[in-house]
């Protein structure tokens, strides 16, 4: 017979139990950080205007593109709002006005982060207007100094790469001024910021004077875009 007690299986059966973790625990702050990033893009997403968000900004965009033309039409004494003629002041004072007023009249009623969050994207927005638009400006003046570049799709081909060169800087520059220690995500290049690009391409054969860009009158749909940029930061969040 086998008297012998098995101690063994008994002593071994909870010996995991007894047994406590005492490692340190750290921070893991690029975990942490990228968690953060990842909430913030994740809220931004679903966060949707309302409809008062959207009213104020078009009535703020409107009227930000209403002051500087009206100024225009008496400066070069034209009646209709249509007729006026646009060079890089004046394309630039207008993508101005057009997100500073319409970030301003969708402000009243938000919290400070919100508020915030528009005043970036009104930089954004400006900085995507502005900043291709003089690069494809100034190249447009380098091509008119030479022989060889001094025609119609030199000047095209040419100011189309400084749009897209400058669109990537435009972002890098906005981001730098709103977010410089990067504590939040990035604003990235979208389709919506491309379509919005148009009215860089438009200006640019405007000042670039081709011949068949006279007969579209590209000029009388750059107030419309240059409203469309400024409603875009004033009703977002």
């Amino acid at each position: 017979m086998n008297t012998i007690p098995n101690f063994r299986s008994n002593s071994m059966k909870y010996v995991y139990l007894e047994k406590v973790d005492v490692t340190p625990d750290y921070r893991d702050e690029k975990v942490e950080t990228d968690a953060t990033k990842f909430i913030l893009r994740r809220s931004r997403t679903q966060y949707k205007p309302t409809l008062p968000d959207q009213a104020k900004a078009a009535v703020g965009t409107l009227a930000g593109a209403a002051f500087p033309i009206v100024h225009m039409m008496k400066k070069q004494g034209v009646k209709n709002p249509l007729k006026v003629k646009y060079g890089l002041p004046e394309m630039i004072l207008v993508s101005a006005t057009t997100v500073i007023g319409s970030v301003l009249a969708a402000m009243p009623g938000n919290d400070t982060k919100t508020n915030r969050r528009k005043a970036e994207e009104g930089v954004f927005q400006f900085c995507n207007a502005a900043i291709p638009t003089w690069l494809a400006a100034s190249t447009l003046k380098l091509c008119e100094t030479s022989q060889k570049f001094n025609n119609a799709w030199a000047k095209i081909l040419s100011t189309a790469g400084a749009i897209l060169v400058g669109m990537m800087g435009s972002a890098e520059v906005s981001n730098l001024i709103c977010d410089p220690h990067d504590k939040n995500p990035d604003r990235k290049l979208t389709l919506k910021d491309t379509i919005a690009n148009l009215d860089d391409l438009f200006g640019v054969l405007i000042l670039a004077k081709v011949p068949f860009v006279d007969k579209l009158h590209l000029e009388k749909a750059l107030p419309f875009i240059y409203a469309y940029c400024g409603y875009r930061a004033g009703k977002t969040n």
